[in-house]
């Protein structure tokens, strides 16, 4: 099951990065996309995010090697391959599929010469995690940050009001946390007991619906 785990892992990152669109870049910079919530369009800044105001950001790396990477991930799911099964360890498959340490290290050097800190570091170099002012964002990123009415909640959020760009030639997939315009919130209903129900569960395939080992397997990794 940790192998199927680490396959699973391996197979989101993979598909998440090739699905995702290559930045656009020119001669030592590039410029991102889809950092603006749609509602933005039809609606009217109320003024600009103090610049004082920290912000916790996360630096997204491409994968390397996609090709080469897609015909593993056939292989390893194919019985009649000599890959069938021969997973990676998550060090492996940074070694041969995420950001060079070149890179990683490129974008701490950007991150650090705009004054923003850097907080976390990932041993995968996928992610990087920054925090710094709000003006040290707009300059580094080449925004103006908004605040905007919400239109659905009342509450209102903050975006930028151009697409990111960096004067950076070192591949960057995404910039998490430049807007709040979606929180995340529970999405589990709590309901009440009827009296004289018992609270069993249902859809096992185990005595009165109660779970069985396999019933994980067939609910989270199944035809395995």
């Amino acid at each position: 099951m940790h192998s199927v785990t680490k396959f699973l892992n391996a197979s989101f990152l993979a598909l998440f990065s090739l699905w995702c669109a290559v930045p656009a870049q020119g001669a030592g910079g590039q410029a991102l996309r889809g950092h603006i919530p749609a509602a933005v369009a039809a609606l009217k800044p109320m003024g600009r995010l103090a610049g004082t105001n920290r912000l916790d950001l996360a630096i997204g790396l491409p994968l390397r090697n996609g090709d080469k990477l897609g015909q593993l991930l056939q292989q390893i799911s194919d019985p009649g391959s000599p890959n069938f099964r021969h997973y990676l360890t998550p060090a492996q498959f940074t070694e041969q599929f995420g950001p060079t340490e070149e890179d990683y290290q490129a974008v701490i050097a950007f991150a650090t010469a705009h004054g923003l800190k850097v907080s976390v570091r990932h041993p995968n170099r996928m992610l990087l995690d920054v925090s710094g002012a709000v003006a040290d964002v707009e300059r580094a990123l080449h925004v103006k940050m908004q605040v905007y009415e919400h239109p659905t909640e009342a509450r209102t959020f903050y975006a930028p009001d151009s697409e990111p760009a960096l004067d950076l030639a070192t591949p960057v997939l995404d910039v998490s946390g430049l807007n709040n315009y979606s929180r995340p919130r529970p999405q589990m209903v709590k309901r009440p007991v009827v009296s004289g129900q018992e609270a069993l569960p249902n859809a096992g395939s185990g005595y009165s619906g109660s779970y069985m080992g396999k019933d994980f397997r067939a609910a989270y990794v199944p035809d395995t």
